[in-house]
C-alpha cells in the first residue's frame, strides 16, 4: 500500500493544485498553546513535556493506520494513506514557488522579486544581486526539497502515516514555535534527530543525480566542519548539491534563473531515483 499512497499522493500533489490552499496548521499549533498552557513551568520545558504535548497526536494516528487500513478492501485505509502524505508535505509546492521566481527574477520591481524569493529563503536576507539572489535561491531549492518532500517521503515509506506525521509536527514547531529555553532546545534537537537520515540519503540521490566526484567532495567538505543539528544538514544539502550540479560561487550563466532550474531539476531527478528504489523494494518484498 506504500508505494500506490506515494505515487498517488505525488500525482494529487502536482495535478491538484488547489489542495495546497487546506495544507496549513493552525488547528495543531492550537492544540500545542493549550497543552503549554495546562502543563507549564520548568518541570515540563524539556523532552519529556514535549513528548506530553506530541504523544496524543501520535497514538491518535498510528491508532487510526491500524485500525481502517482494511476497511472495505483497503479503500479506506489506501485514501487516509494518500489523505494524510498529501497533507502533509509542502506546506506550499516547490515546483510553483521556483516557477513563480524564475518568472519574476528579472523584473523591475524589487518588491515582487523580494516576496517572491522569500518564499525560499525563508528567514534569510534576500540579496541585492541577481547573481548572488539566483545561487542562494538555488541553494534553498535543494534544502527545502528534503523539508517539502523527501524528510516526509522518507518518514512515510518506513512508518507510514504516523512517519509523515511525526515529522511534519515536528518540523511546524520547530519552524513556528522556535523559543528560547529548553522546550526550545527540544524541539529543535526532536526536529534535528528526525531530519538527520534523510537529508543524507538525499544529499547521496544529488550525488548519484549529479556530477558524483564534485558531489562527494562537498559532501566532504561539509563534514569536515562536523556539522550539527538541522542546520548542519542543511548545509550538507546545500553543499553536496551545488557540487551535483557543477555550480561553484564564481560561475556565471546566461539567465538569472538558471542555476534555479537546474536545481529543480536536480530534485525531481532524485526523486525519480527514489522511487525507483522504492519500487525495487517493494517488488523485492513481494516476491519474498
Amino acid at each position: 500500500m506504500t508505494l500506490i499512497s506515494v505515487l498517488l499522493g505525488i500525482a494529487a500533489d502536482r495535478l491538484l493544485t488547489h489542495l495546497h490552499e487546506y495544507r496549513h496548521y493552525e488547528h495543531f499549533l492550537g492544540y500545542v498553546d493549550w497543552m503549554r498552557e495546562r502543563f507549564n513551568g520548568p518541570a515540563w520545558d524539556h523532552i519529556g513535556g514535549l513528548l506530553l504535548v506530541m504523544l496524543p497526536l501520535w497514538v491518535t494516528v498510528g491508532l487510526l493506520q491500524d485500525w481502517i487500513s482494511d476497511w472495505l478492501f483497503g479503500l479506506v485505509g489506501l485514501l487516509f494513506y494518500v489523505g494524510t502524505f498529501v497533507y502533509c508535505m509542502g506546506p506550499r509546492d516547490l515546483a510553483i514557488d521556483v516557477d513563480t521566481w524564475c518568472e519574476v527574477c528579472e523584473s523591475s520591481d524589487t518588491d515582487l522579486r523580494r516576496r517572491a524569493a522569500s518564499r525560499l529563503l525563508k528567514d534569510r536576507p534576500v540579496p541585492e544581486g541577481a547573481a548572488d539572489c539566483a545561487r542562494q535561491v538555488g541553494e534553498a531549492v535543494l534544502v527545502e526539497s528534503n523539508d517539502r518532500l523527501f524528510a516526509v517521503l522518507f518518514w512515510f515509506m518506513l512508518l507510514g502515516p504516523l512517519g509523515a506525521v511525526m515529522y511534519r509536527s515536528a518540523a511546524v514547531l520547530y519552524q513556528q514555535r522556535r523559543e528560547i529555553g529548553e522546550f526550545g532546545d527540544s524541539v529543535a534537537w526532536l526536529y534535528a534527530v528526525l531530519v538527520w537520515l534523510p537529508a543524507r540519503l538525499v544529499a547521496l540521490g544529488y550525488a548519484l543525480s549529479g556530477h558524483f566526484d564534485a558531489a562527494i567532495e562537498g559532501w566532504r567538505e561539509a563534514h569536515r566542519e562536523t556539522p550539527q543539528g538541522s542546520e548542519g544538514s542543511e548545509r550538507i544539502l546545500a553543499i553536496t548539491g551545488a557540487g551535483a550540479l557543477g555550480l561553484t560561487d564564481g560561475s556565471d550563466s546566461e539567465a538569472a534563473q538558471a542555476p534555479v532550474r537546474a536545481a529543480m531539476r536536480l530534485v525531481w531527478r532524485t526523486l525519480t531515483l527514489w522511487l525507483v528504489v522504492l519500487s525495487l523494494l517493494t517488488l523485492a518484498g513481494w516476491a519474498g
